[in-house]
């Protein structure tokens, strides 16, 4: 929802303005957005001055429309802890750059917009979308002593990678990975522009496919040299693929282990035609399905305080962020305590009940609970667990509880049946997340939904 107000009591027309507070909206989860309209030359009075309450997370004022101020305004209020909140400091100075990012945008399609007071059209709101996200990153701490303008390479990086998640070879959809930074400083043999010089070289994509190779590429948009996954080495000496990125390497950790001992940003475009950016080590945004997304970064210690839970919340959440690559879906629930369980889930489905089972009179599902290794759950286990049909719970302490567990469930009627599981699931638990087959993580508390992630 957008909040927009003007002291006048009046706010202009701005359908422009309107789309990309909602696109902020919608890229960050559980933020306010707010758009205040101010008069130019209106003074305002001491009461009006005076700030209300907080200050916000980050805000940007900027003259777009003819007679004009618009501030925008981005803030969690109480829908986060306030320490969670500053954890965007890891998504840190970034959160100050968004709204200036997303005014400048909006400045931009003003001019295209201004004939008409009506809402943009789809073919607008997308490219709105992808400019404001350039700027974004365009505007990010790590450009500040680079000397370039770096919105050209950004801009032409993405439409280059949204180019090549339409493309398909060998009935496969590709992958790429790229790192633009300026950690090489010599001067390069031959000048290979990224990612013109590369456009018509049809195996660029198969050779720098983000898992096995990445494309270094200078701030001046030449195409440097390949940091291989084997012989990292050579350019990173000392930064070794750990076996916990090793675990993520199709969804961009060799991208996110450059940016990290290179800087700059990188970009991986994922089998599933999904684009992540990268930042020291993190994803920053994603683009799916034409939609941007800010990775939750502060989703485990959002968890963690809200719910009170301990080791299981980081579990739980690196399970669900493993099943969000594999085009899967799962229901992961955080349970406070048994109260309620023995009527939701049945006993065979109950890992934690497996001793107390007859062995003799042992059913086939009971049985599989002995052979498998989950006594202490790492985040494989749990996501390989997760992907079976039916809900996967874990206690506080991060201990299997059940696996495959089928729900019963109320109406499902009016939403899908994995989502009326997780709804009904909440009501017991202290948290569920709910991964969809195309990579969404829901969270719900207590029977509602407090954040939709990726």
């Amino acid at each position: 929802m957008i909040h927009r107000s003007s002291p006048t009591g009046s706010v202009p027309p701005d359908p422009v303005g309107i789309a990309v507070a909602e696109f902020v909206g919608d890229l960050l989860s559980l933020a306010t957005i707010k758009l205040r309209y101010r008069p130019i030359g209106w003074e305002p009075t001491a009461e009006e001055a005076t700030p209300s309450g907080p200050e916000p997370i980050a805000s940007e004022s900027r003259t777009i429309l003819d007679g004009w101020i618009t501030t925008l305004i981005v803030d969690f209020e109480d829908r986060i802890p306030s320490s969670v909140a500053m954890v965007q400091s890891e998504l840190g100075q970034t959160l100050q750059s968004l709204p200036a990012a997303a005014l400048v945008a909006a400045d931009q399609f003003q001019t295209i917009n201004r004939t008409t007071s009506k809402t943009l059209s789809p073919a607008l709101e997308r490219a709105l979308r992808d400019t404001v996200v350039v700027e974004f990153l365009a505007q990010h701490p790590i450009w500040q002593d680079s000397g370039c303008d770096p919105r050209t390479l950004i801009a032409e990086t993405l439409e280059y990678l949204i180019e090549l998640s339409g493309t398909r070879v060998e009935a496969q959809h590709l992958t790429h990975g790229v790192v633009l930074t300026d950690a090489l400083q010599d001067d390069p043999r031959i000048t290979v522009r990224y990612p013109s010089g590369l456009r018509d070289a049809k195996r660029s994509p198969l050779l720098f496919d983000g898992q096995r190779s990445v494309l270094v590429v200078d701030q001046a948009g030449r195409a440097r040299t390949e940091l291989q996954r084997h012989r990292l080495e050579q350019l990173l000496p000392n930064a070794p693929l750990s076996h916990e990125a090793a675990r993520f390497v199709d969804s961009g950790s060799l991208v996110a282990l450059a940016t990290q001992q290179m800087g700059g940003i990188g970009f991986f475009l994922r089998s599933d035609r999904s684009i992540w950016t990268f930042v020291d080590g993190r994803p920053l945004v994603i683009r799916r399905s034409e939609r941007w997304k800010a990775f939750p970064i502060w989703l485990t210690q959002g968890l963690q305080e809200a719910v009170g839970a301990g080791s299981s919340v980081d579990l739980v959440v690196q399970a669900a962020l493993i099943v969000s690559t594999l085009d899967k879906g799962a229901i992961f629930g955080i349970m406070g305590s048994l109260d309620g369980l023995e009527s939701a889930v049945a006993a065979k489905d109950r890992y934690d009940l497996r001793n107390e089972s007859d062995p003799t009179a042992m059913n086939a599902e009971t049985r599989l609970h002995h052979l498998i290794d989950a006594a202490e759950p790492d985040p494989e286990t749990l996501a390989r667990l997760g992907t079976l049909d039916g809900a996967t719970l874990v206690d506080c302490n991060g201990s299997l509880l059940a696996y495959g567990a089928i729900l019963t469930t109320t109406d499902s009627q009016h939403e899908g049946a994995r989502t009326a599981a997780a709804k009904t699931l909440s009501l017991l638990a202290l948290a569920v997340l709910k991964v969809s087959q195309d990579g969404e993580i829901t969270v719900f508390r207590n029977g509602r939904v407090i954040a939709t992630l990726l």
